[in-house]
Formats: structure tokens, sequence, C-alpha cells
């Protein structure tokens, strides 16, 4: 729906004046792309202004999104200048606007222009104003939610954003805290143009204005979009839009952060949006100093090879890998057994898997990829359950010394979701599965960068909500522990080609066995436990199958700085410790796994394993020893970090 021709006055800039005792409210939304997992503005604004044109994206259609810099030489002057920055800049120069970065009065206005094409644009109808005068089952209006809410969104399950908080990076990136946005419906022909600022409460004049201001048509204080023909038409000649008629969304964002530029861009996208890309479901041009650069399925590994991140090196294999991931026909992947509807999944004692995985162990150790399908009952505290599914895809690669894991829902990589997959492994856990995507989206954060079972969007939502998503990131993890694990029983002929001495038959050694061993001693049977040597009491130390684990205690007093844990086999006699060797296992090489929680790592060698406490409730965990022999542990608290 078109609103009615606003036609008259030319558009500008306005801010609310605020009523006495109207309660100050700063916008804090910017705050939550400001995470550690985004390591840039530039991720910032990739992920979300993509993120945005996959939800918008038409049935069948791939997405195309053109990121377009100015220069110097298109930046808009005099009089041009003036008409897009009419009525801002006096608020953005107002005392505690937050901006915080004075222009010139004459400074050229560059720009950043973001275009989707293959979407549907903004629909809805742009005079609504209020949430009520939506039924439950009425067309969804991107316009409303995209120009007058924040935090709030009406989004599917399945779609990538679902803060509401996603166009809010669009005026963090312009050094005056605003957009222009123009949008062509894929229902309504009409374009429709309209810019926001967010700015802090700000006196001008003596008089008190509302953070969020406006450029469009006025109807009091309601602002509704221009749609004049001349006005539209000279837009896009300034800003050098490639949108004319086609449904989709074109950003322009003035005076463009200094750190946003075609270089931080690259590797961004090319980070953040493999997957989508090089399914062909989305193409990136990147326009720049009069070239432009294509990011799509057949140029990524041409670009990416000069990404400059510090991944470069083992980008390749990751690429080769999702591409080999993607082209897998459905039947391909091998499916693990469908879990218990009614229990909490879990990893460990399901015969089923451990069956299925037992035909992929020789191909996974002599380093050949696998792909793994594994089902999940996903179950809402209302309404049906379904059993889901997520795609793992494996491979060793002893050339990385680190593990190289990646989380991919719908398309977007969840940077911050880290599983403990041991070093030397490369994995991709793939979900598009729309339930289970649900889900994950559910858990995550603003940002799109974590998966957090405690999130106020997630508690409650769904039953065994926690163990779900714990089992989601262990996946790979726990995959590889059980594809490396020791077959059972001993291999009678291991060293047949190393020594020439006759190997003994198994009957042969079961005549001289005593039938009194002790299980975990002689690894004949189930280890009985983990013998620990403790030396505080702000810990738990608790038995896990192949391991253990070193869980922080909350008792009100600040954690110690520093965790150091020794193990060792145990033995009949002796020290554990003094008689530990390599050959036995090393912390830092498979099979052996590590996951922390709350916790960084120092050092890991042979035995010994050092890390950082970062938070009280911390968690270590350590698996992969042989689970029939039994693991003696010692675990100090330390307030300094010792000598390597």
């Amino acid at each position: 729906m078109s609103p009615q021709s606003t036609s008259g006055a030319l558009p500008a800039w306005r801010f609310r004046r605020m009523h006495p005792g109207e309660m100050n409210v700063d916008p804090i939304e910017g705050e939550f792309f400001s995470t550690e997992a985004l390591g840039s503005l530039a991720d910032a604004l990739v992920r979300e202004a993509i993120q945005n044109s996959l939800d918008a994206r038409r049935s069948g259609t791939p997405a195309r999104v053109r990121i377009a810099f100015s220069g110097a030489s298109a930046a808009l002057g005099g009089a041009r200048r003036e008409r897009y920055l009419d009525g801002l800049m006096p608020h953005v120069a107002a005392g505690r606007n937050g901006t915080g970065q004075m222009l010139a009065t004459d400074a050229p206005l560059e720009f950043v222009v973001v275009e989707d094409f293959g979407t549907r644009g903004l629909q809805g109808d742009p005079r609504q104003s209020e949430d009520d005068e939506l039924a439950a089952l009425s067309a969804r209006n991107d316009f409303y939610y995209f120009w007058r809410n924040v935090g709030r969104s009406r989004k599917g399950a399945s779609d990538l954003g679902r803060w509401g908080l996603g166009k809010t990076v669009f005026a963090a990136a312009s050094r005056v805290s605003a957009f222009f946005a123009l949008t062509v419906r894929a229902n309504d022909p009409t374009p429709l143009l309209m810019g926001q600022a967010v700015l802090r409460i700000h006196k001008l004049g003596g008089a008190r204005y509302y953070p969020y201001g406006y450029f469009g048509r006025f109807e009091g204080d309601f602002a509704l979009p221009v749609d004049d023909a001349d006005l539209l038409g000279a837009f896009r000649r300034d800003f050098g839009l490639a949108r004319v008629a086609e449904p989709g969304l074109s950003v322009v964002i003035p005076f463009p952060d200094r750190d946003l530029t075609p270089q931080a861009l690259l590797p961004s996208l090319a980070h953040h949006y493999f997957v989508p890309i090089l399914a062909g479901d989305l193409a990136i041009d990147v326009e720049h100093d009069g070239r432009c650069e294509t990011l799509d399925a057949e140029s990524f590994e041409r670009l990416a090879e000069r990404i400059g991140r510090s991944e470069a090196s083992s980008l390749p294999r990751l690429v080769d890998l999702a591409r080999w991931g993607l082209a897998l026909a459905p039947s391909a992947p091998t499916r693990l057994s469908e879990p218990a509807q009614l229990a909490a999944p879990r990893w460990s004692g399901d015969p089923g898997t451990e069956q299925a995985l037992a035909a992929l162990r020789e191909p996974f150790n002599r380093g050949d990829r696998i792909a793994i399908q594994v089902p999940v009952w996903v179950k809402p505290a209302s309404g049906e359950a379904a059993c889901s599914t997520l795609d793992v895809w494996l491979e060793r690669d002893d050339t990385i010394s680190a593990a190289d894991e990646q989380f991919v829902r719908e398309g977007i990589t969840i940077a911050g979701v880290r599983g403990g997959v041991q070093a030397g492994v490369r994995a991709i856990v793939c979900v598009r599965d729309r339930a289970l995507s649900a889900l994950l989206g559910d858990s995550e954060n603003p940002a799109h960068t974590e998966w957090q079972e405690r999130s106020p969007r997630f508690k409650d939502r769904y039953r065994h909500g926690p163990s779900t998503l714990r089992y989601v990131k262990g996946a790979p993890r726990e995959i590889v522990r059980l594809l490396t694990r020791p077959a059972e029983g001993r291999d009678f002929a291991l060293l047949r080609h190393v020594f020439s001495l006759d190997v003994p038959t198994e009957e042969s050694v079961r005549r001289r066995e005593p039938r009194t061993e002790s299980p975990g001693l002689d690894g004949s049977g189930e280890a009985r436990g983990i013998a620990t040597a403790r030396s505080a009491h702000a810990f738990e130390l608790q038995r896990l199958h192949g391991g253990f684990c070193v869980a922080g205690v909350a008792n009100g007093e600040a954690p110690p700085r520093y965790l150091a844990v020794r193990a060792a086999y145990e033995v009949r006699r002796g020290n554990p410790f003094t008689l530990y060797q390599p050959f036995d296992f090393d912390m830092d090489r498979a099979p052996i796994a590590l996951a922390l929680e709350g916790a960084a790592l120092v050092r890991r060698r042979e035995n010994e394993l050092m890390v950082r406490i970062d938070d009280a409730q911390f968690r270590v965990t350590v698996q992969g020893f042989d689970p029939r022999r039994d693991v003696r542990v010692k675990a100090i608290l330390l307030d300094e970090e010792p000598a390597a």
C-alpha cells in the first residue's frame, strides 16, 4: 500500500521535542554489536546488512548485494550536500548527542551504498504506527518494523534476524549516526525513501529533543516516506544507486566510519557468509576506486587468497570441505540413529551411534572427509515436537596447530560458538532444517555470534532446550572422540611389522593372565573412577567417560587466577605422575580433547595443562583417555602463573 502523494515541501530532517517529565532513555542498541566475536565495525555491518537481505530473499531467487564506496571523486558538495543534511547537522553538533565525531561544516558528503536484489523490499503499509493494527494472521509489515521499532521484530522462526536490532548498524556505521533507505516493494512498484538518525537526548535552542530523528515528509511529528518521482530520481543519481524498479532495499550511509573500507569488508564477507556464497544463494559486488570485485561461488577462492586474516592459510581447505559437503547427495551422509524423544539428547551410551560411526573410523583416521547427519528432537514448550537434523562435515588436517570449527545456521557463521573439537581437525556444522534453526536462533545474542542457553528468549521456551543446545555444540567434538577412540580389545598383530618376534596368540595370553586383575589397571575393563588430589575447595573434580571435568564453585570469593592440572594413568606400584610416559597420552595431541568455559588456555603439553580462570564458575573438560584405565588427576589453584 502506497502513502497518499506527499508532493509539496521538500523533505528534511526533523526531531521530536520531548515533553516535561518524559522518561530519559538514550539508545544503547549499538553496544549489542560490540563483541569480541565481531572483530570490527565491518564485521557488524556485513553480518547485519546481508542477514537482512537473506531474510528478505524471494523464494527460489539468489540474493545479490552491492556495496559501493563513493570515494572523494563522487562525494557531494554545495546544494546537493545540503539537500540531504538540511535539519540534521545542528542536532549532530548539539551537546551530548553521542556521535563524538565532529565534521567540518563544508566537508564533502562521502557515502557507502548497500543495495540488495532478488529480495522483496520493505513491504507493508507505511502509515501503520501501532501493533494493534496487525491482526494475528495479517500480512507482515516490514516497513513498520524497520522504521518504527527498535528491539522488536515480527520475523519468522527461521529468519536470521530476530531481535529487531540489525538496522541500527547502519546508523552506527555513520559518523553522523544517520542513514537513508530507498525501497521498492515486490507487491507495489512505487519507490519510497526515508532516513533515520540515532543520536542521544540533546538540547538545541533551549529545547530537549528525542534521540531518533527522521528524514521525509511530515504530518505533525509523524514521518512519511518520500514518493515524489523527481526527488527520487535525484536521490538515485546523487548516490549512484543501481536500483531503478527492481524490488529490494538500497541503504545509503553518509560520512561512513573511517574503519569501513573495502579492504576491511572483503575478509568479513568471506568469513561470515562463505556457505551461502559457495552454495550459489548469495553474491556480493564490492565497488571502489573505479572497479568492481565480485565475491561469488566462482570467484571465492581467488578473492579469498588475499583476505589478510590469520586463518587465510587454512581457508582454501575450509572452502574445499564446504564445497564437498554442499555437493553431497541427500543420501550420502551417514545418518546416526534417532535419539529417544522423551529424554534429553546425549552423546554417551548410545550403541546405535557408536555402531554407525565404527565404519567411518578408518576413513577418517587415514585423512578422508566424512559427512554425518545427526538427528535431534526439537521440543517446544507449547507445541508439537519435531525430529530435526544437523550436518557435520569433518576432516583431519595436520597442517593446523589448533582446531578449525565453524558453526553455520541458515547460511550465517555463528562466529563465537566453539565446541572444543581437538587440534588438527576441521569441522563444519551446518544447520539448514527449519525446526532446529528456530531453536538455535532463539538462543542467539543480538549480534548473532553466540548460542546462549540462559538467554531470556530461550529459557523455558523448549523442553530440554539447554541440553539440545549443548548436544549441537558438542557434536563435532563427540563425533571425533568416538572416531579416534581405540578399538575394543587388544591388537596382537599391531607391532608385527616392526619387530621380528613371535607374536603371542590371544589364547596364550589369556592362559597366563591372572583372573583377578583390577579393572582400570590392566586395560581389560571399564575404569572404576578417577583418583584425584586437590588443593582447594573452590572447584569440583568430576569423572566423565574417558576423562574428567574441573568445575568452579561460586562461593562468594574471587577465584585464584590460574588452574594447573596434571594427569597420569594409575599404576600398581609407584607414583603415577613420575612414571608417566609421553606415549601414554599427550594433552596437546589426539585423541585428547579440551573444552573450556569461563577459562582461557595458557599452555598444555604432555600430561600438564595450565588455564587462566576468567569466571568463578569455570569449567575445564578433558576427554579422550582410555576409558578402561584409571586416571589420577591433580588440580591446583594458583594466584600467579608459574614459569613454563
